[in-house]
């Protein structure tokens, strides 16, 4: 600083000086700046702008802007500018949610010549990223020189590079470099761009996990809206293994900590495509409550503008993209999730949450800075470096490293290309100047094979027929294949498939409509202005997809799917294969949809609730979590406007491939399982459904093949459960169309082939049955007064067939119960034993038993738990909350812990209910303070269970008791003392609630204070063995000291007797309330390999199952609780009590 001058001098290390005036001088140059042309910034976007500078040329002139801007939401940053032919370019940035105009000639601000800049410095500068010139080559990575692994410090930048490569950088390095560059033909330019590798070999360091240095963080907006709290999902013991292991992963990565917020989102375990497990929370409800940020991506079209006048490209993939962006401290607890043992919450970004992508954009557009649109583009995490030099790309390269190394991102070297003359990005291939779509987009349709029936060319013809409108004279084209129309008179009927060999003007047409299907006369490149739409279908030979853009004249084609399926996946339900359809394509097209809102529309009308529930199809269910991430609604559309879709999953091209959750187990607790139930060969169901189907209405069934059929080894379980969901217009089978006629000749046989009924039929004038039977047509007939002769059934599944058809089936059962299953049945047909079999056939229905309410008191008598011998013997803990407001103190929660025997109570106000709270509240309030008890028993909450716990108790000679699961009667006796310490604590708090810790002390302590009716007497006079006295209570101003022997003793016998008073009460009191909770109450007793049913204890929809299983019994562990196992999925087990369980009994 030189006072003299009155001006201030800066040097940085590299030698580079900068010097200011210290006051504002009156001879300082200043001239205005005003804007050219009128200019429209589209909203949440920077833009720059030319203005108007009436100067000399020069450089390093100081912009200041002018205060107008600073009050608005759009904002002129002060920067140092360089003029030439009297103009200059300025960076303006719209931070409001609409686009802003600008006229021209609008006032900008002043420029000033104070600023003196004696060397050159880096023109691109910001609070929160450093860029640096693309022509300066020569710069300091770090002013220290400091390695970032063992950091040690160097003189030079050469030095320190030496010793990256030569000892801190990575083994594998080497060949990651080696196999990137490989490619590259000539010597000297693959050294180049290894030497650009080797500078920023810490981009593929990956050994530890790093967040990028950027200011800006990623915000949950949910407004004032109150915390959102969903309990975990019942686990099997390997994902609770899995989930273990991921969370000390994390841990480790320091990408989540502990937590004790009152947010809560489940835990859920998703196969990638490598078939190892994603670590992912369900953050639907969160995501609903988030304002969206609509931060715009940037447009594929100007993309491929951009990329199309270029000759060399590097694409870059970041590792763990989301992961990498820090997440707000003010939100960490928004993105909670709880696991077995603990509670977390996400300090980065975590996968699944809304506004993810939007916040990426803006993070990466920041961090390239003014390189964007210029050499480098990123559409989210796909980057890509452009040149039309080899020299300008290795510049561009070293350029945007420079950039990605100061901001610690890390990159996927998998996913990485180097300097390449082509790439596919975007979906799209580019070479040279040439934009073409990918193979894979238009391959299901360009190699669709050649029609060999009728039906195929005009599946063909109707799909090509959704896009006529953008083919001039399609009907010219497309003549020599209408006469394959069914509707067309002129060409025959076919009612057996055909095979047969197009002519040649057939087959031309057929490849000319292909080609102009794949070519841009119809197909377009993507334009993420517009909205995405997907169309998707799925026949019993494959699946078929098509990527649509709206545009004013119609619907677009961008890209075409058509896979086959696997024998395997030919024997899903109708649903699992449409909803795989959706996976796929969905994933197969993720660069498109990704941070897009999007239509999918299907003709399966059951899919369009797929996002907005939890599915019981447990394909179905892991697919829905599967897509999560993505923003899109599902919409139903009749089958004749999804012809394409339709044509493709007919005809597909590409190879089957398993899916990865093909093998997985089913992780979920609520499962359904129909017990399985043979084909009958001697008289299908097909056949009666026949006969209740009118003469008309089979007419009027079409004879053409479904869209989906079953085949014919599909478990009719599987077949039940699945298509349980389906429309009504899918409410007769495809059997069902055998025709009348056909139906009563089986009847006649099958009647002929029972003795009884032949019997009866030789012996109808006999007194017996003259007034009973009767033959019509050769078929024997029942009837009785009054009522119309019935069909007569023989023995056999024909009763079981017709049983299931008028209580299964959507039509004509729909799951009634006996007396009106009967009813109806009987005034169809007739045998015997019917309402015997009819009775038993319903008392066995699975789908019944899940779904009926029971209207009844639940099973199982009253089994109360002995007194203990003694005060202290036996504690009951539990936690109670989250209470509803937090206090002023923060709590939202209140441990207790109750004496079995005396009733006594001692209870605490806490901020959460971790582990380490419960720890704490049993060592420094309980035993610290009143001694160690024998027995303390818990519920299974993750906080009693912690391995905290047991080593606590274990270390003092605790025994832990577990109460039954789902079974709060077991720990009844503390949730009884909840309910009471509820009313009065509202009772006591003032008019906001804010204040109920203060009272909880007082409740306490008068509950323990007063006369309980079950032990009767006081809990604190059976504690202490004294009465107590109240703060108010009138006592003698005279004390009295008297000594005495047998104080002692005296006291140990009147403890003695209250204990046994108590023990007597208690006991008393039992009797009572189990005569009056037994009263009317079944009391059932189940035997091993018993089937039953359990009660679906979790939060359940109106439409949800009321009973999961059917499981088997497989131990008797007590008088009410038993240990059972699914029948199918024999790795679950659990152990439940008997009013949770009703029985079942397998057709």
């Amino acid at each position: 600083m030189d006072i003299s001058t009155q001006r201030l001098t800066l040097q940085d290390t590299t030698g580079q000086t900068t010097t200011t005036s210290l006051i504002q001088s009156n001879n300082t140059s200043c001239c205005t700046v005003r804007l050219l042309d009128q200019i429209t910034i589209p909203q949440y976007s920077e833009s720059v702008i030319k203005a108007a500078v009436h100067l000399p040329d020069s450089s390093n002139l100081l912009f200041e802007p002018s205060s107008s801007f600073s009050q608005k939401a759009v904002v002129l940053p002060t920067a140092l500018i360089k003029v030439t032919n009297s103009q200059t370019h300025l960076t303006i940035i719209n931070t409001t949610n609409h686009p802003y105009i600008l006229p021209s000639n609008t006032y900008l601000g002043t420029v000033s010549s104070s600023l003196l800049i004696c060397a050159t410095t880096s023109p691109y500068q910001s609070q929160s990223t450093q860029f640096r010139s693309p022509k300066r080559r020569h710069y300091s990575l770090n002013s220290s020189h400091k390695c970032y692994v063992c950091h040690q410090k160097f003189l030079s930048q050469n030095n320190l590079f030496h010793h990256l490569r030569v000892q801190c950088y990575p083994q594998e390095l080497r060949h990651q470099i080696e196999t990137l560059t490989q490619h590259i033909d000539s010597a000297s330019h693959r050294k180049k761009i290894q030497d650009v590798l080797w500078k920023y070999g810490k981009l593929f360091d990956l050994r530890q996990p790093s967040k990028i240095n950027i200011t800006l963080d990623h915000v949950i907006d949910t407004g004032q809206h109150r915390p959102i709290y969903t309990p975990p999902y019942r686990r099997s013991p390997q994902d609770h293994q899995t989930i273990t292991e991921e969370t000390d992963k994390l841990l480790k990565q320091d990408s989540i900590e502990p937590s004790t917020s009152p947010w809560c989102s489940p835990v859920v375990l998703v196969r990638k495509k490598d078939g190892t497990t994603r670590f992912c929370v369900d953050y639907r409800k969160l995501n609903d409550i988030t304002v969206k940020d609509s931060f715009p991506l940037p447009r594929i079209e100007d993309i491929f503008d951009q990329l199309s006048q270029s000759t060399y490209f590097t694409t870059l993939d970041f590792k763990n993209g989301y992961f990498q962006i820090p997440l707000a401290i003010h939100d960490r607890p928004k993105t909670a999730f709880s696991t077995r043992d603990n509670h977390y919450q996400f300090k980065v970004l975590p996968q699944g949450v809304k506004n993810g992508p939007p916040t990426f954009q803006r993070i990466v557009n920041q961090i390239l800075g003014p390189a964007r649109w210029k050499h480098c583009l990123a559409y989210l995490d796909d980057v890509v470096i452009f040149s039309r030099t080899f020299d300008d790309h290795v510049s561009h390269l070293d350029e945007i490293f420079y950039l990605l190394h100061t901001h610690n991102f890390r990159l996927s070297f998998e996913k990485c290309t180097i300097a390449t003359d082509s790439i596919n990005y975007l979906g799209h291939h580019i070479c040279r100047g040439e934009i073409r779509p990918n193979n894979d987009n238009i391959r299901g349709l360009l190699e669709t094979p050649t029609p060999t029936t009728p039906k195929e060319i005009f599946r063909f013809l109707k799909g090509a027929e959704y896009y006529r409108k953008f083919i001039s004279n399609f009907s010219r084209i497309a003549s020599p294949l209408y006469k394959y129309n069914p509707s067309n008179s002129t060409h025959p009927s076919n009612t057996k498939p055909t095979i047969f060999t197009l002519s040649a003007d057939e087959q031309a047409a057929f490849e000319q409509i292909k080609h102009i299907l794949t070519t841009d006369l119809v197909l377009r490149l993507p334009n993420n202005q517009l909205p995405f739409k997907i169309q998707t279908d799925a026949s019993q030979l494959g699946i078929g997809a098509v990527l649509l853009q709206t545009y004013p004249e119609g619907d677009r084609p961008i890209c075409y799917m058509s896979k086959k399926l696997t024998p395997a996946q030919q024997r899903w339900s109708p649903i699992e294969q449409e909803c795989y359809a959706i996976v796929k394509a969905v994933e197969l097209w993720h660069h498109y949809l990704h941070g897009n809102h999007f239509i999918l529309e299907s003709d399966h009308k059951p899919l369009e609730a797929l996002m907005r529930k939890s599915q019981t199809n447990d394909k179905c269910e892991r697919w829905r979590l599967r897509l999560q991430s993505y923003n899109f609604t599902i919409k139903h559309i009749k089958g004749k406007s999804n012809t394409m879709p339709d044509y493709l999953s007919r005809s597909p091209v590409d190879h089957a491939e398993d899916d990865i959750d093909d093998n997985v187990m089913p992780t979920s607790a609520s499962i359904s399982t129909q017990t399985d139930t043979s084909d009958h060969d001697t008289f299908s169901t097909s056949s009666i459904v026949g006969m209740v189907t009118t003469r008309s209405r089979s007419r009027q069934l079409p004879q053409s093949d479904n869209h989906i059929t079953t085949p014919p080894n599909t478990n009719r379980s599987d077949v039940q459960n699945h298509q349980s969901t389906s429309s009504t217009s899918k409410t007769t089978t495809d059997s069902a169309r055998i025709g009348y006629t056909g139906a009563i000749d089986q009847l006649k046989q099958a009647q002929q082939k029972d003795p009884d009924l032949q019997y009866i039929a030789n012996h109808l004038n006999d007194n017996k049955y003259i007034n009973s039977y009767l033959l019509q047509d050769g078929l024997l007939m029942h009837y009785e007064q009054h009522s119309k002769p019935v069909p007569c059934v023989p023995k056999g599944e024909i009763r079981n067939d017709i049983m299931k058809i008028y209580h299964d089936t959507q039509a004509n059962g729909a799951h009634f119960g006996r007396d009106k299953t009967i009813k109806k049945i009987k005034a169809r047909y007739y045998w015997n034993t019917m309402n015997s079999d009819i009775t038993n056939y319903v008392k066995s229905c699975i789908r019944c038993n899940q779904n009926n309410p029971i209207r009844c008191k639940p099973p199982g008598h009253l089994k109360p738990i002995e007194p203990p011998e003694g005060v202290w013997h036996l504690l009951s803990m539990d936690f109670h909350g989250p209470i509803t407001p937090t206090s002023r103190r923060g709590n939202k929660y209140i441990i207790s812990i109750t004496d079995v025997l005396s009733k006594f109570v001692i209870a605490k106000a806490v901020r959460d209910c971790t582990a380490d709270t419960a720890a704490r509240f049993l060592q420094e309030e309980v035993i610290c303070k009143y001694g160690t008890p024998k027995c303390v028993l818990t519920d299974n909450g993750t906080h009693f269970t912690s391995t905290m716990m047991e080593h606590l108790l274990k270390r003092l000679g605790i025994t832990h008791l577990y109460a039954t699961p789902y079974h709060p009667q077991t720990n009844g006796q503390i949730e009884r003392f909840n309910s009471t310490m509820d009313a009065k604590i509202a009772a006591l708090s003032n008019q906001y609630r804010s204040d109920w810790d203060d009272n909880l002390p007082f409740v306490i302590f008068n509950y323990n204070t007063s006369y309980h009716s079950t032990i009767k007497t006081i809990p604190f006079e059976l504690m202490y063995g004294r009465s107590p006295v109240l703060p108010f209570d009138l006592q003698n101003p005279n004390v009295s000291l008297q000594q005495s022997s047998h104080y002692a003793q005296n006291i140990r016998q009147y403890i003695s007797h209250l204990t046994n008073n108590a023990k007597t009460n208690i006991i008393h009191a039992q009797h009572q309330y189990k005569s009056r909770y037994d009263t009317n109450r079944s009391n059932p007793t189940y035997s091993i390999n018993d089937l039953v049913l359990i009660k679906n204890i979790h939060s359940r929809h109106k439409f949800d199952i009321r009973y999961e299983g059917p499981f088997r019994i497989i131990r008797r562990l007590g008088v009410k609780t038993y240990l059972v196992q699914h029948v199918k999925l024999l790795d679950l087990t659990r152990q439940v009590t008997v009013d949770l369980l009703i029985p079942v009994s397998i057709r």
